[in-house]
């Protein structure tokens, strides 16, 4: 019998199963994987994911951004660069491994290559079943296997459609080389309700393109193939493999991230920032503040999670409620929004604030719509007035 049992080992999962540890409580951690393993993502984390770690990163961090190149269908290239650093990029692989490799250090046990197959709770414990007729039984269970695992989508009926669709791939440098780094490059309106990116890394460059699975449809190949062929950072260069997946974006009607002695952090739950599609740094959060509430309840000796619900609420909700409107008007009408942040770049200047956790998010959206609704933009007033409201 475990006190807790971790369900996938990515970021949410390896920072749970190392903050129970080190709280002196017996751990499990479960992943399909043997690490290190290749994860497609973009790889770009906001420079906060520094403050709720008690542990170094920077040798897993490949580069550092100060900003970014933004295009409009990639054309229109135009800087918005800060004195100080906007984000990190790094490896999945690497950085992933670092964060398995604490969770190890602190005391976690650590099965790797074991796929979960199912989840039960009964008796005052939660039993899950692997492959090979393996079973472990916990006090408690955390979800973080992923938006396709089984914890969230069958225990939780949560929806894996409710998602963006992505292309990404990783190429060597071009012509261009180097010049390229200490920036991101990112791209409005190649793709429906979403965003391409190309992310700088020590070796390469990490590539991508995602949009909403409902609104792109079956053409999410034909949108990235576009963006790599007329993309001028990527003309020329080729492109050998690339993978897809999908990001679990928060959405409303969500089931909620508790159930019995279960519960859910990270890409699992779909928390998710519905504007960037940032999920590393939530996941990290999420799973601090569900190590928290299992912590509370096994020195308590009952199974209430519910100061958990609370603080995402509180905490994590709020958030994605603002970036939830940010969406609506950014992605439906992106060459609007590109025309008015080439004509103000303090608009974006100031959202780098909010990336790194220096302003609140709904302070940023009401100062946004007040300073965009003073400006001559008839156009644009009369659809903010409709649809987007201050927080």
């Amino acid at each position: 019998m475990y006190d807790a049992i971790i369900a996938g080992l990515g970021p949410a999962g390896s920072t749970a199963a190392y903050t129970l540890a080190t709280k002196g409580w017996k751990v499990l951690g479960i992943d399909k994987a043997r690490f290190p393993r290749y994860k497609s993502c973009g790889g770009c984390i906001s420079t906060k994911i520094e403050r709720i770690l008690d542990f170094d990163i920077k040798e897993t961090l490949e580069e550092t951004a100060f900003g970014a190149t933004f295009t409009y269908k990639t054309g229109r290239a135009m800087d918005i660069l800060s004195d100080r650093p906007v984000g990190y990029n790094v490896m999945r692989d690497v950085f992933d491994n670092h964060l398995l490799n604490k969770a190890k250090e602190a005391g976690a046990e650590v099965i790797e290559g074991l796929r979960i197959r199912g989840v039960a709770e009964g008796g005052g414990f939660v039993t899950v079943f692997c492959d090979g007729g393996q079973e472990f039984r916990a006090k408690f269970l955390i979800g973080s296997d992923g938006a396709s695992g089984v914890v969230g989508r069958e225990y939780f009926g949560l929806d894996p459609k409710e998602a963006a669709i992505s292309i990404t791939a990783e190429v060597p440098y071009g012509p261009a080389g180097k010049t390229v780094q200490n920036r991101l490059f990112i791209d409005f309106g190649s793709i429906p309700f979403g965003y391409g990116w190309i992310f700088p890394k020590k070796d390469c460059l990490s590539v991508g393109i995602a949009g909403d699975a409902a609104k792109v449809g079956g053409r999410v190949k034909d949108y990235f193939n576009e963006f790599v062929s007329t993309h001028e950072t990527l003309k020329g260069l080729k492109i050998d493999h690339r993978d897809g997946w999908t990001v679990p974006v928060f959405y409303s009607g969500a089931a909620t991230p508790v159930r019995g002695r279960v519960i859910l952090a990270g890409d699992t739950g779909h928390l998710v920032d519905p504007f960037l599609g940032e999920g590393i740094y939530y996941a990290i959060r999420t799973a601090k503040a569900a190590s928290v509430a299992i912590d509370t309840a096994l020195k308590a000796g009952d199974a209430d999670l519910s100061a958990y619900k609370e603080w995402l609420e509180k905490e994590v909700y709020a958030e994605f409620r603002a970036a939830e409107k940010l969406s609506d008007l950014v992605y439906n009408h992106p060459r609007l929004w590109y025309s008015i942040i080439e004509k103000d770049h303090e608009i974006m200047q100031r959202y780098y604030n909010v990336i790194r956790g220096e302003e609140a998010v709904d302070s940023f959206y009401n100062w946004a719509y007040n300073k965009v609704k003073s400006k001559p933009w008839k156009v644009l007033r009369r659809w903010l007035e409709s649809r987007f409201m201050p927080a």
